[in-house]
């Protein structure tokens, strides 16, 4: 069943969104309502039981879904359910959350921090909700303790092993810092946010064009590796999260010129965003969900302007065009196309990704 506020939906609102109705019963995309996107996404996810249940718990890399991606979805889940009101899904997420089977990496490690931050905020009971708190800590703690030194001046290890320093790694270990502080006011999380943001911002990760590469080589260097969508979308989290936590509205201004330069970058002759390198892995199958999330979330505190009517309009835009994409059983195609179509779990998910974050550009609000 809809939540009330999705039941509230009138008309040829609903009709459409069972594609019953053309879009062009809508006088255009800019004018889409709240209501109306959160129903998509509520449709999308609701593929992910009665198809995907089995590889959302997968624990091991090589299929077709991979661990890290459990927790991706525990995010956009509390997203749907912060947004649209609607608790179908929480006990789904409940459950992947628990399932920490087949982790690997400071980045997977990272993942689970931030799920579990996001599911605090859905948990009404407060034992669990500083349950969840203190498991994003714990992780955040390790990580500092062990995986940060002084390799090329700074910054976490992407693995255990330390082999490499990358751009997710050190994105998310920021934000974590950032959000830990915002929930504790602790101020070592503040101090780590800010030191990661110094390192992170000299390191030479962020290319000229503002595109955030995939990390550094053997000498410390920027080593042109494919700027994933999923590089440009965390740190659009980590800068919103920066910028709240010190008053610098300048970092949400260099956020906003980041996701600007990925979507231009992304953009494909017929209109749509394709990912950095194609044909896509199962890993990054879900980049662009992890994107579109952050750039909605972005887009509702940038101050009125050109730069957020644009990244707005871009979303609702895209979001109509990836609605036109579906199957008649409201499936989605990895590459956001009508053909060739190739649906999958993270197709669902990004899909779905994307109707939040278009809601979020939206001026109407659930009744």
């Amino acid at each position: 069943m809809a939540s009330a506020g999705l039941r509230k939906s009138l008309g040829v609102l609903g009709l459409v969104a069972w594609g019953f109705l053309p879009w062009s019963c809508l006088a255009s995309p800019a004018t889409l309502p709240k209501a109306l996107l959160l129903q998509h996404a509520a449709l999308a996810l609701d593929v992910l039981p009665a198809h995907y249940a089995a590889e959302l718990h997968a624990h091991r890399d090589g299929g077709n879904f991979h661990a890290w991606q459990r927790f991706v979805t525990v995010s956009g889940l509390a997203g749907y359910e912060a947004e649209s009101g609607d608790r179908r899904f929480h006990t789904l997420a409940r459950d992947l959350l628990a399932d920490r089977r087949g982790l690997d990496g400071n980045d997977d490690d990272l993942w689970v921090a931030e799920a579990a931050l996001d599911w605090a905020e859905r948990e009404t009971d407060t034992t669990r909700r500083r349950e969840n708190t203190d498991d994003a800590a714990r992780i955040f703690a390790r990580i500092a303790a062990r995986d940060w030194d002084g390799v090329c001046g700074g910054g976490v290890w992407w693995d255990r092993a330390h082999t490499y320093k990358n751009a997710i790694t050190n994105e998310l270990f920021m934000d974590v810092a950032a959000r830990l502080y915002g929930v504790t006011g602790a101020a070592p999380y503040r101090d780590w946010a800010e030191q990661s943001w110094r390192w992170f911002d000299g390191s030479g990760m962020i290319a000229e064009s503002r595109a955030v590469n995939d990390g550094l080589d053997a000498h410390c260097r920027n080593n042109d590796g494919a700027p994933y969508s999923y590089n440009q979308g965390v740190i659009l989290d980590a800068l919103r999260h920066m910028s709240h936590l010190t008053g610098d509205a300048r970092l949400l201004d260099r956020a906003a010129r980041i996701a600007r330069q990925a979507i231009a970058a992304g953009a494909t002759p017929d209109g749509g965003f394709a990912e950095a390198r194609e044909p896509m892995s199962v890993d990054s199958r879900i980049f662009r969900g992890i994107f579109v999330r952050a750039l909605g979330r972005l887009v509702q505190v940038l101050p009125v302007g050109e730069p957020r009517h644009a990244l707005g309009a871009w979303l609702i835009d895209e979001s109509a065009r990836v609605w036109a994409s579906r199957s008649r059983d409201m499936r989605f195609d990895g590459d956001w196309k009508a053909a060739p179509f190739e649906p999958s779990a993270q197709a669902q998910l990004t899909a779905a990704d994307l109707f939040v974050a278009a809601a979020h550009a939206s001026g109407d609000v659930v009744q």
